[in-house]
């Protein structure tokens, strides 16, 4: 059977697709699940009566004319282990597979990393806490808020119970991620024939998994556990496994089997909690699959789903820093007044999608020309 490596598994051009799906589900499930009626996801914690208010929506005859909006409300979450899988598989990439970069010193790549995070959303996170403060929303304190800028608030465990901004605490996961990569994963990276060099992944994904057995009755544990690197080891360790060994080829009738039983076996997944906690694999085995399956494809679908999909997800660093800003504000002045799900919440659904893009388009350019001595600037790789 044919091993698919690096390129040959995902282009440049398919990760880049793959985030468009991620950003549209994060960014759309964080007003979506703010809604009156919609159903409330299992995303930091697992509450079975919101499992089972899903799975009688979706089973039960229910669905009706806002299952676009009831489906990103419960599953648009899972757009964050995507990113996770794309980062394990775009580091193996940029610093395993020689050249240069396998050289980077310690501290130089924890440096490197921590600032272009920091550039990244430092003046989108003030703007979102000035939009909170003339929103008259609550917020912490100025010790929160240095805690949340620095990427240093998730090791507080009084501090992840509400984030505000709420966005913003995937910036310290990301640090996190970035340390456990350079210190324990990245060193064995040469050693082609150690078997520290695909097994020390998979122990680290056990490491993160096994606490969280014994929590399901424990949210605020819970919570503080998945607001950190333990919520990042499953997609972040099969992204540089498969990056590492590649997959085998899959013909395209399997790849569309694939996506298509990915979805239920997902929804199966969500109803149980320890099946919960290994939700991100349907996640991520269903989207790369459905974007394989598109890659050939041309004409009216590639030019109205392909193409779309990928200018989102070169947008989508942009789009994840500053689509907070017009949730507040779209949020605060029309939607929660709202007393359930009304069809015009797909207008105002338009309009939120439609100042995102263009927010994210302008702080890029605004970015392109601060960081221009940077031209190699991303926010994961």
């Amino acid at each position: 059977m044919k091993i698919l490596r690096g390129d040959r598994f995902l282009s440049s051009a398919q990760c880049q697709v793959l985030r468009g799906i991620a950003i549209l589900g994060i960014f759309l499930h964080n007003i979506c699940h703010l809604l009156r009626g919609s159903n409330e996801e299992n995303e930091f914690y697992f509450i079975a009566e919101r499992a089972s208010n899903m799975w009688n929506y979706w089973t039960g005859g229910n669905i009706d004319a806002f299952f676009p909006l009831q489906f990103l409300s419960f599953f648009g979450h899972y757009g964050v282990p995507i990113f996770l899988f794309l980062s394990g598989y775009g580091l193996v990439m940029k610093y395993e597979r020689g050249g240069g970069s396998s050289r980077v010193g310690v501290w130089q790549f924890l440096g490197s990393h921590w600032l272009k995070l920091f550039k990244l959303m430092i003046l989108c996170f003030v703007l979102t806490m000035i939009t909170y403060l003339a929103c008259g929303l609550s917020w912490h304190g100025w010790i929160e808020y240095l805690a949340q800028a620095t990427m240093l608030s998730n090791i507080v465990p009084s501090l992840c119970d509400s984030q505000t901004p709420s966005p913003y605490w995937f910036f310290g996961v990301m640090v996190e991620v970035y340390v456990i990569y350079r210190l324990l994963i990245f060193p064995f990276h040469d050693k082609r024939q150690s078997i520290w060099r695909w097994l020390l992944p998979l122990l680290l994904v056990v490491l993160a998994w096994l606490p969280q057995v014994f929590m399901e009755h424990h949210h605020r544990m819970l919570v503080y556990v998945r607001h950190n690197a333990s919520i990042a080891m499953l997609p972040f360790a099969l992204g540089v496994v498969v990056a590492r060994y590649g997959f085998p080829q899959m013909p395209r009738w399997s790849l569309a089997v694939t996506s298509v039983v990915m979805l239920p076996l997902l929804a199966l997944f969500s109803v149980n909690y320890q099946l919960w906690l290994w939700s991100p694999v349907p996640v991520i085995a269903g989207s790369v699959a459905f974007v394989k399956l598109l890659e050939p494809c041309g004409g009216l679908l590639r030019s109205c789903v392909v193409s779309p999909l990928r200018q989102v997800g070169m947008l989508s660093s942009m789009v994840f820093v500053v689509h907070s800003i017009p949730r507040i504000l779209i949020y605060e002045s029309v939607l929660k007044y709202h007393k359930g799900l009304y069809l015009i919440d797909y207008a105002w659904l338009a309009l939120y999608i439609v100042l995102t893009l263009v927010l994210a388009w302008c702080y890029k350019k605004i970015m392109d020309k601060l960081l221009a001595a940077e031209p190699h600037y991303k926010l994961t790789h």
